[in-house]
């Protein structure tokens, strides 16, 4: 097997629908949104991995930044990626040639978050590349969405379930936007950014910023990628002096046949009816409807989130954590 440079949105895409499944962090959007909020200091590098006889094997999207002299500081976050039923062999393969094309004696230093599950079997193959466990994995939550929406409701936690159906009782107008459509509402979006970005900001909590989720939205429009999108939902009241004033919304980012819930916000009106339940519920049967088979609930955290992690967890799908970061 080789690793090859991808520079097309169309290979990329090609390349994650023989995957059968994508994570966020390793979409094209992923990285041009990356590139853009750092103002091209951080660049994505993309490798696409193939057999002899040329078939694609996975992927790794890497985030490479330059200090001369000092040399390249590298990420890669949840890659690489690999076609279903890969042997063994030839992922631990994969992963020396991506360890090869970042090397220490090149003055390249390292930070690999790979999408291993968490053990002491992952901690020897990453040893075998020189590279020690730093931070422990990150954890999340994944939901099938193949089965019949009967069956998906079926599934939920009872309280969700009964907490949503009382949710659709309710007399809230619920709305979609999807840049792939060409249905995108920009009103909406800078609403629900502006909302998430106070919050944040009051809350104090990690993860991608507003300026990030706006600059993915613009590479969703610019470059187009096939299988990747950004759907938005939310729950309003109706118009009030000739404008819509969202109580609720949700962002989610499709790429490939999976997508990720990435963020959130209600206001006290919509946290009274529920509107969160609403709107998740939606997004999972659009996202089937589009073809989506995985769902990550974007991340679960019961120490410092235990409210949303309680949200997260009715849904019953799988939880996961991955092995770690490693330098």
């Amino acid at each position: 097997m080789q690793l090859h440079p991808c520079t097309t949105p169309a290979d990329w895409a090609a390349a994650q629908t023989a995957l059968r499944f994508s994570v966020l962090e390793q979409s094209w959007c992923y990285g041009a949104a990356t590139a853009a909020v750092t103002r091209d200091r951080v660049q994505p590098e993309r490798w696409l991995l193939r057999r002899h006889d040329g078939s694609v094997a996975g992927l790794v999207q890497a985030f490479v930044r330059r200090v001369p002299p000092l040399g390249r500081f590298v990420r890669i976050v949840r890659g690489p990626l690999f076609v279903p039923g890969l042997p063994r062999a030839d992922r631990e393969a994969a992963l020396a040639l991506v360890r090869q094309i970042y090397p220490w004696r090149e003055r390249c230093l390292l930070w690999w978050l790979p999408e291993l599950n968490g053990g002491a079997e992952s901690d020897a193959v990453m040893a075998q590349l020189g590279l020690r466990p730093m931070m422990t994995g990150y954890s999340s939550i994944r939901c099938d969405l193949r089965p019949p929406p009967e069956k998906l409701r079926s599934e939920l936690d009872g309280k969700w379930r009964n907490t949503l159906k009382a949710a659709e009782k309710s007399a809230l107008l619920m709305e979609t936007a999807s840049i792939a459509a060409g249905s995108w509402n920009d009103e909406a979006f800078a609403a629900l950014l502006g909302e998430h970005a106070q919050h944040r900001l009051e809350e104090g909590f990690g993860g991608p910023d507003a300026r990030f989720y706006a600059a993915y939205a613009d590479a969703a429009k610019a470059a187009r990628p096939d299988g990747e999108d950004a759907l938005l939902f939310w729950a309003h009241a109706g118009t009030h002096q000739g404008r819509v004033r969202p109580l609720a919304g949700i962002l989610v980012l499709r790429h490939g046949q999976a997508a990720t819930y990435a963020m959130g916000w209600s206001n006290e009106a919509g946290r009274l009816v529920k509107a969160h339940y609403r709107l998740l519920w939606q997004a999972m049967l659009s996202l089937r409807g589009l073809g989506v088979t995985d769902f990550d609930l974007g991340g679960v955290d019961t120490q410092r989130g235990a409210g949303v992690a309680r949200f997260k967890l009715g849904l019953n799908g799988s939880v996961f954590t991955l092995a770690g970061s490693y330098l």
